[in-house]
């Protein structure tokens, strides 16, 4: 799909109410799930690996909930990226572990917001008016990519992209007390570190592990919960223990982010993105996952 139609149709959502945005990707959720395609079959092996204690209905039943979900973040761009910034502040419905979020602020250190693909990642980088450095990798459509940019920093924030450069950016602001956020849950191109998540080897990045361990940095996990038929969303923030992800054994640091990464999803587990092949690249000698 060309840039200008993804780019129109992000618009013509905008201008809907978000119940009715969700009440669209309910629909669309419903027919991903009734019908063979590639985004149920990975959310399915996904849900498969990482909950083989559920029964095989109640996977089906998390299957069809999460592709609703993904559905809804998707849709939801349009409103979270255009609305005005006065319109976005009145979709906050509470916040929960305020104080985790408080008491990392009042040491006076940077902060990094481990921010996974969980809820409406999208409207947690527009929850607060402190200006953030968020990292992000550069989509391959330059026009929207270009919209995309502009639409997450018009309420102050600053994108850096996952280049040397951009981590430079990144490493200068938290050295100085700035706020930063990261999706700890991609699987890196290069740099990644095996580590269990879900009782599975999975490639992970120690970015944030190294900036916390060099800049002083608290982590900090946070996402936004979204609410049913587009009632808005709610924040939560959790602590992790900063001497684990900063543990100079780069594969212990690695599995503490994990095990940050998967408490927030097992709070919330139909709002994360199975639909992404995260257990793609494999250890050597293990056999491919996703077939």
């Amino acid at each position: 799909m060309k840039s200008k139609t993804i780019i129109a149709i992000l618009h013509l959502l905008s201008w809907l109410p978000l119940p009715l945005v969700h009440g669209l990707a309910f629909i669309i959720g419903l027919l991903l799930y009734w019908f063979p395609n590639s985004l149920r079959k990975v959310a399915a092996k996904n849900l498969q690996l990482c909950f083989p204690e559920l029964s095989d209905n109640e996977r089906k039943t998390l299957l069809r909930q999460s592709l609703i979900e993904n559905c809804k973040t998707m849709l939801e761009m349009g409103t979270l990226w255009l609305w005005s910034e006065q319109r976005i502040q009145l979709l906050n419905k509470g916040v929960a572990g305020l104080e985790i979020w408080q008491a990392a602020t009042q040491k006076g250190h940077g902060i990094i917001f481990a921010t996974p693909h969980l809820g409406a990642w999208e409207y947690a980088g527009l929850f607060d008016q402190t200006p953030l450095t968020i990292l992000y990798r550069p989509p391959k459509l330059t026009d929207f990519g270009a919209f995309m940019l502009k639409a997450r920093t018009r309420t102050g924030n600053t994108m850096v992209p996952t280049t040397a450069s951009g981590v430079k950016t990144l490493y200068k602001n938290l050295k100085k007390g700035g706020w930063a956020a990261i999706l700890p849950d991609q699987d890196p191109d290069s740099g990644g570190i095996f580590a269990p998540f879900f009782g599975i080897q999975s490639n992970t990045m120690n970015l944030i592990n190294k900036l916390a361990q060099r800049t002083g940095a608290e982590v900090i996990f946070v996402y936004a919960e979204r609410l049913s038929w587009g009632r808005g969303y709610v924040m939560n923030f959790h602590a992790c223990d900063q001497k684990e992800i900063t543990d100079p054994n780069p594969v212990k640091a690695a599995a503490a982010l994990n095990k940050g990464v998967e408490a927030c999803v097992r709070n919330l587990p139909a709002q994360y993105q199975w639909t992404y092949k995260r257990f793609k690249k494999r250890p050597e000698g293990e056999t491919k996952i996703y077939i």
